[in-house]
């Protein structure tokens, strides 16, 4: 059985196609809809999905690009703004048979100089041609604080499962990153088999930072050793700040 899985931060379904000098308020979900059909894949995790937010007309954000491909969609909060809320999402084009929520953890004291955010784990269960597999969806905070308690909350996660398992999201860290170093154990990066080892996931173009620091590959797609891994895209698509990224896999013992 192959699969195709993609990770996308949508930014809330900002459009930053608008030119150099922008300032990216400009919300575009039929846009973000169409890129959606446009890339098609299976199974998609999803960062900064909207909830019901009066930014983007109230919408169930992630429900609202499900729907665009006809697949079925979960959501799950991490910051209630007034009227709603906003955290990562999935869309599947395959049954969802459940769905659980799990809180990273606050760091109990804000002493780094970064943005703080809570932050949620979303973990589905879908059922692929009557083969259950685990995915999990995930945002890490900046802070190193908020990073670690993710990884610390994911590893004990993952050592649970007893089906296949997908793990996928915006880190917010680069590949040498020892807080990352679990994953690369515990799973499988399919980045593994991309030729160009310098691509970067963030920005999606010059246009959105100036600070070629921040550049990197932080997006990733982690499956577990019952996964063949056969390729991987990262389309240079400029519609949210990060590329989706995106993995062919096979899962040979399934039927």
């Amino acid at each position: 059985m192959k699969l195709k899985i993609m990770t996308y931060n949508i930014a809330s379904c900002r459009n930053y196609k608008l030119g150099p000098d922008f300032r990216p308020v400009t919300r575009d979900l039929d846009l973000y809809a169409k890129a959606m059909q446009e890339l098609a894949p299976d199974v998609c995790g999803l960062n900064e999905v909207d909830y019901k937010l009066p930014r983007s007309c109230c919408v169930k954000m992630a429900k609202f690009l499900g729907d665009a491909l006809g697949y079925e969609s979960a959501f799950a909060p991490a910051v209630t703004w007034g009227l709603g809320t906003y955290g990562n999402g999935f869309i599947s084009k395959y049954p969802i048979k459940d769905i659980e929520v799990y809180p990273i953890p606050d760091p109990p004291a804000k002493t780094e100089d970064k943005y703080y955010e809570t932050r949620v784990i979303l973990h589905t269960v879908v059922d692929i041609k009557g083969k259950d597999i685990d995915f999990f969806i995930t945002h890490f905070g900046l802070a190193r604080a908020e990073a670690q308690n993710a990884a610390d909350t994911l590893v004990e996660l993952i050592k649970r499962c007893e089906n296949p398992v997908v793990l996928m999201g915006d880190f917010n860290l680069k590949m040498d990153d020892p807080i990352l170093a679990p994953f690369f154990e515990m799973l499988q990066d399919t980045f593994a088999v991309y030729p160009d080892k310098d691509v970067y996931t963030y920005p999606s173009d010059s246009i959105v930072t100036k600070v070629p620091e921040h550049y990197g590959k932080i997006d990733y797609i982690f499956v577990s050793k019952h996964f063949k891994v056969e390729s991987v895209e990262i389309p240079n698509k400029l519609l949210s700040d990060h590329k989706p990224y995106i993995a062919y896999v096979e899962l040979p013992d399934a039927e």
